[in-house]
């Protein structure tokens, strides 16, 4: 959206220099009534755009062609010199960079008019206009993500399809030095390494071309799949991504979400309740999906496209959290909630009203006590029908919840017809703003401390602590400048919310990390006031394992779909971590992991030991084996004897059958927690992977917050994401899949490393770079599982009283497999070590390089309250 913001200050700019007076604005909206009459003559342009090195520059030269039909009145306005068609084009066609530092560059042309030809009065005429730029290269800050020129043009004025001007445009793209890597909008004709051809034919149609690095195209077969490759795996259609988040959302819901509704729902009343959260789940893919999508007709009125993001806003910044918290009450109390319970989630609402009623006042302007009263009438029929009986008993008993509910959702949707535009700075409008951004974030808060007075039980955070939370929250918004982001309206004189759907979406998330806050403090809670686990240790295991993943996406935040700064990576990492720690946990295995959990440090040191004295056992019998040959062949053991000492060794059960008392003492023994409540294993291993990850966050981190507009989210993101994949094995670690510590860190490691990998598609890496971080993810998980599993191992055997030497010999060839993977991730740096070099050490064989394309993970952010 912020090239299409782009646009617009552009449009506004060159129209604002154009129309001097009244007069001829009024000859313009007369001209433009005039072409866009419903049976004017057929239209059809076309844009040539031809990208090449000039001079030691680079320059973009857009040739663009009208057919007029004989009787249009455009072609007079343009013949007599009253309209031109610089005026009249359908798009601006511009280079913008795709992050923060980056500048805009349009093409303009040297002069307003352009030439007109026409054989004869009865044949089409061709008017032509000729626009151009140029730049220093992709050294320049109009390249500066990547080294990649990205073209876009958007129909802004509504010019093309129908009711607009114009029935079609066909755009042409020739860059005889640089690859085409991406087009997202428009109907592409045809296209391949430089030539491309597409047709925009929709009203507020918007298309974006981007062009690689000069010298990018490929020379040989191999270097061309090589290519083709990195294509596919770090550039993705907008249907890509938005498939990709909405899977990510169906199996967070499958197999998260509603598993959570189920197991803790009143049996009376989980099926209504699952009902209610499959429509939760169903409700925010819509709105998001919808939100993200970018271009496009919308299914309302056109004067309320600017609040594209306005109903994900309403359902998931004010009315979910509102929800959640209802859900909250009739689990902790088995009553659906009243006035006074719901109170601390309203008292922000108190705030739109009086903003209401002091515009009303001063500018004298109706919107604010309008749409104040229509959430008044809306709760009001909405109780009254639920109390008459409309849903019958349970209606009743939620008509209050339900009344508020609807409160604050109509007061929400009409926040952003309430304000109007002050046209100069004014504290007033300041701290409204303030106020509105206070009242629609505050649910999402409000949620997250009822959880916090339900798990912590002090009595002083339900009374003064509601107080205190709101006094903070306000001094924040009026200090640091909260602003609600509007957009006017169809006339201008009222604003709509939603105009950022990026922004509307990414909120709630990048709030995760307090969510993650809440849920150890509650997990820490029940250590203190109870034994084993809670019973929902698996629900709780497997939502911190999802939430450990969507930290990178909370420290990046979301895009609209077809952006450069893609996120289906990020969406197929939560798609992967949804389906891979519900795999880790299985259901079925729970009696069996509840009752290794739950022995006892004398329990555990008769195990251990009990295994120290069968791994003896097993030593002893492998030696007498060797041993035994010789004497055997010498005669001092007869079959006889030889027999029975092996059959006192241990090789035969009572029956005569293979012993498999090994293997189940060996899972019973370093399957147990070791005595130790789970809290205090799942610290343990949080802290150890915690400091194991100082490495990798020194050499991730760096480069972003060093960046103009830093993402300081990644600094949390990073160091808690580890920490919270070590607290899950220590906490849930007797649940999880394997048969040892080992096993149990490798299966982790099963669902973290695909996680971590799909984080690095789609993010427009260069094939060196996306190769070298893939050999970097790697061998970092692989070695810090690895340490966590060897660590574990040795811990347990440590609280037995044993040496870990006397459990794991490493001279036997059952401990082969530690220097194998040691060898692997060695050759995994020297690897990652070697592609560096060749990176960075130019070839002194080929041309003077161009300059190299510095890795880029992130776009400009989007503004956030």
């Amino acid at each position: 959206m912020g090239w299409v913001r782009a646009a617009d200050r552009l449009l506004a700019t060159a129209r604002d220099g154009a129309d001097t007076g009244s007069s001829e604005t009024n000859l313009y909206d007369a001209a433009d009534k005039r072409y866009r009459a419903k049976e004017h003559p057929p239209r059809t342009g076309s844009t040539e755009l031809r990208v090449f090195p000039e001079k030691g520059q680079w320059k973009a030269e857009a040739k663009h062609e009208l057919v007029l039909q004989p009787k249009d009145p455009m072609l007079g306005d343009l013949r007599t010199g009253d309209g031109m068609l610089s005026t009249w084009l359908p798009f601006m066609t511009y280079l913008d960079g795709t992050s923060g530092p980056c500048q805009t560059l349009a093409l303009t042309g040297d002069v307003p008019e352009g030439p007109l030809a026409q054989k004869t009065p009865t044949s089409t005429a061709a008017a032509f206009y000729t626009e151009s730029a140029t730049w220093a290269g992709p050294e320049s800050e109009y390249e500066c993500s990547n080294g990649h020129a990205e073209f876009a043009v958007a129909d802004v004025e509504n010019r093309l399809g129908k009711g607009g001007l114009y029935d079609s445009w066909t755009l042409t793209f020739e860059a005889p030095t640089r690859p085409i890597l991406s087009i997202s909008g428009g109907t592409v004709l045809s296209q391949d390494v430089h030539h491309a051809e597409l047709r925009l034919h929709k009203k507020g149609e918007q298309a974006t071309v981007v062009l690689g690095p000069p010298g990018a195209g490929q020379t040989s077969r191999e270097q061309g799949d090589v290519e083709h490759l990195g294509t596919l795996l770090q550039h993705e259609t907008p249907a890509r991504e938005a498939f990709w988040l909405a899977a990510a959302i169906a199996a967070v819901a499958v197999r998260w979400a509603l598993p959570f509704v189920q197991q803790w729902a009143p049996p009376a009343t989980r099926r209504r309740w699952t009902v209610l959260a499959v429509m939760a789940c169903v409700l925010t893919g819509a709105s998001m999906l919808y939100a993200l999508a970018g271009s496009g007709d919308a299914p309302w009125p056109g004067w309320l496209y600017p609040g594209r993001g306005a109903l994900l806003e309403v359902w998931w910044w004010v009315l979910l959290p509102f929800l959640l918290i209802a859900f909250l009450f009739r689990l902790t109390t088995g009553r659906a909630p009243g006035t006074w319970d719901l109170l601390p989630a309203l008292l922000v609402s108190a705030l739109p009203p009086w903003t209401a009623l002091y515009f009303a006042g001063v500018v004298r302007t109706p919107w604010p006590l309008l749409s104040v009263a229509a959430a008044a009438v809306a709760a009001a029929v909405v109780a009254c029908c639920l109390r008459l009986g409309a849903v019958g008993r349970t209606g009743r008993r939620w008509a209050t919840t339900a009344g508020w509910g609807a409160w604050l959702t109509v007061l929400a949707a009409g926040t952003g017809a309430a304000l109007p535009d002050p046209g100069e700075p004014d504290p007033i409008w300041d701290l409204a703003n303030a106020w509105t951004i206070l009242y629609l974030v505050w649910c999402w808060f409000a949620l997250l401390w009822f959880i916090g007075i339900a798990v912590e039980r002090r009595a002083w955070m339900a009374s003064a602590g509601w107080i205190l939370l709101f006094v903070w929250f306000a001094q924040m918004a009026v200090a640091d400048g909260w602003e609600p982001f509007w957009d006017k309206g169809f006339d201008g004189a009222w604003w709509v919310i939603g105009s950022y759907p990026a922004n509307s979406a990414s909120f709630p998330v990048s709030q995760l990390y307090l969510a993650l806050v809440v849920a150890l403090l509650a997990l820490r809670a029940h250590a203190v006031r109870h034994e084993g686990w809670p019973v929902h240790v698996r629900t709780a295991a497997v939502g911190l394992g999802i939430a450990a993943v969507g930290t990178g996406l909370a420290a990046y935040e979301l895009t609209m779909f077809g952006s450069t700064a893609q996120r289906g990576g990020y969406y197929l990492a939560l798609l992967i971590a949804a389906i891979g720690f519900a795999w880790l946990l299985p259901p079925g295995d729970e009696k069996r992991a509840v009752r290794l959990h739950t022995t006892s440090p004398v329990a555990h040191n008769r195990r251990m030991h009990a295994l120290l004295k069968d791994q003896t056992l097993a030593a002893g019998r492998r030696e007498f084996l060797t041993a035994s040959r010789t004497a055997l062949a010498q005669g001092e053991l007869t079959a006889r004897q030889w027999s029975a000492r092996w059959r006192g060794l241990g090789a035969l059960g009572a029956r005569g059958t293979a012993p498999q008392h090994s293997v189940n003492l060996r899972l019973a023994a370093l399957g147990t927690s070791g005595g130790r409540t789970a809290f205090r294993n799942g610290t343990a291993a949080g802290v150890l992977l915690a400091v194991l990850s100082v490495p990798w966050l020194a050499y991730t981190v760096p480069p972003s917050l060093s960046a103009d507009f830093p993402y300081d989210a990644q600094v949390w993101a990073y160091a808690l994401r580890w920490a919270v994949y070590g607290f899950v094995y220590g906490y849930a670690y007797s649940w999880l899949r394997g048969g040892s510590p080992i096993g149990k860190s490798l299966c982790l490691l099963a669902v973290v490393l695909p996680a971590e990998l799909a984080q690095l598609l789609y993010r427009g890496l260069e094939p060196k770079d996306f190769a070298q971080q893939l050999a970097l993810t790697t061998g970092n998980c692989l070695a810090i599982f690895l340490i966590l599993g060897l660590y574990w191992e040795a811990r347990l055997v440590r609280t037995a009283g044993l040496r870990w030497g006397q459990i794991r010999n490493f001279r036997s060839v059952s401990a082969a497999a530690i220097p194998a993977t040691t060898v692997l991730v060695a050759s995994a740096t020297a690897l990652a070590t070697a592609m560096v070099g060749v990176w960075i050490v130019p070839d002194d064989n080929q041309a003077p390089p161009n300059p190299s394309s510095e890795p880029s993970v992130s776009a400009e952010p989007n503004p956030g309250p």
